[in-house]
């Protein structure tokens, strides 16, 4: 029985499964990013542009990874993408939104969010296997004394 993989240019290869799991999540969080963009436009454009803006990237993001996941900027760059994202989601659940009409209140969390942002955080965790997997890292054993 032949394993589905993707070969890379490095000759390391990556499981098809693992591939379409991680463009998956990317897509589940662009199509809620996408869903609550007009509630976001009522509130300030502002708001909106940023998910929207999200929503584009994290579709556009699956498609360079399925069309290059062996190339390592695609992989960091989804990294980078999306922990910003997760880091905007904590603070304006924590410290508070940045800018615009709302300036300074606290978001409530709601059960759409945490599914994005857990899909989010998924993603990050495969997109990190992935890397290094790809660059052959590997942790060294500790002596022992």
């Amino acid at each position: 029985m032949k394993r589905n993989t993707v070969t890379t240019p490095s000759t390391n290869s990556i499981s098809s499964g693992v591939l379409y799991l991680a463009s998956g999540l990317s897509l589940t969080a662009s199509l809620i990013h996408l869903w609550v963009s007009p509630q976001h436009f009522e509130e300030w454009w502002g708001y909106g542009a940023f998910m929207l803006v999200g929503a584009i990237a994290q579709a556009l993001f699956v498609y360079f990874l399925l069309r290059w996941p062996g190339w390592s900027l695609v992989l960091i760059a989804g990294i980078a993408g999306n922990l910003a994202i997760v880091g905007m989601w904590v603070w304006t659940r924590t410290v508070g939104i940045p800018l615009g009409a709302s300036a300074g209140e606290v978001e409530k969390v709601a059960p759409l969010d945490v599914v994005c942002t857990a899909a989010e955080l998924g993603l990050i965790v495969l997109l990190l296997w992935m890397l290094r997997k790809l660059t052959g890292r590997r942790r060294r054993p500790s002596r022992v004394r």
